[in-house]
């Protein structure tokens, strides 16, 4: 059975939600909440994607999937399908529902971005939309299995992190923004103020120790700054990138 989503043929740029900036033929640029443009090698660690099948764990409008194909990749596009598990922050006075429906209807416009990408760019991308905490064998596995700035919105970031190392032969690629710590640790982020999307602050010796407890041993870790351009002054967040290989299974 062939577990990839259908093309759909999208438009209306209107109808569409780019949660990075990016150029498309025939449009311009568009979006974003963040603009890795100039800062993507970084982001991706500087690795070489020539050949490899990847993963893109958390595609959102597929900035980053389209990138690392452009390096060579044969890439799959992961994001939640749209009657999903939805991680959303339980907090007091919150209509948990409404907040669901929201997320679905935000999909809608996000993957939108994607397929109107998809099809400027002429990408051969595919895309599986389904549960983070289950991906399915039938995906078989991948030489990168990717998670960009996706563990900090999930209520449990080890089991989604052990479902995907499942679909790792070979490397992970964990890139989440920096959190200062001494050591493997993780802050529980909202108030009840919020945010309603937003769980965790991870440090990046807790999410090196995660990797290590599913058979991986860092390679290298890669520092880097991006900007967040939608507010009124656009602002820069410090990220790391673990690359870590697997050693163990």
């Amino acid at each position: 059975m062939n577990p990839y989503a259908n093309p759909r043929v999208v438009t209306d740029v209107e109808s569409c939600f780019f949660y990075h900036r990016m150029e498309i033929p025939g449009v311009g640029v568009v979006g974003g909440h963040w603009d890795l443009r100039d800062t993507i090698d970084d982001y991706l660690a500087g690795h070489g994607f020539e050949g490899q099948r990847v993963l893109d764990v958390g595609s959102a409008s597929g900035f980053v999937s389209f990138e690392m194909e452009r390096r060579g990749a044969d890439v799959v596009s992961f994001d939640m399908a749209p009657d999903g598990r939805w991680d959303v922050v339980p907090l007091a006075g919150l209509d948990v529902e409404a907040a669901f429906a929201k997320k679905r209807r935000e999909w809608i416009s996000l993957t939108n971005a994607y397929w109107l990408a998809h099809a400027a760019l002429k990408s051969k991308a595919r895309v599986f939309y389904g549960d983070i905490y289950d991906l399915p064998e039938g995906l078989g596995t991948f030489d990168v299995v990717f998670l960009g700035s996706v563990l900090l919105h999930l209520r449990d970031p080890f089991a989604a992190l052990q479902s995907a190392a499942r679909r790792a032969a070979d490397t992970m690629i964990v890139t989440d923004m920096a959190y200062e710590a001494s050591g493997p640790q993780v802050e529980f982020m909202p108030t009840r103020q919020g945010p309603a999307d937003t769980w965790w602050r991870l440090s990046e010796q807790c999410v090196a120790r995660m990797l290590d407890v599913l058979g991986f041993d860092v390679s290298h870790v890669k520092h880097s700054r991006h900007v967040s351009p939608h507010e009124a002054e656009p602002r820069t967040f410090d990220f790391f990138s673990i690359v870590a290989r697997r050693t163990a299974r």
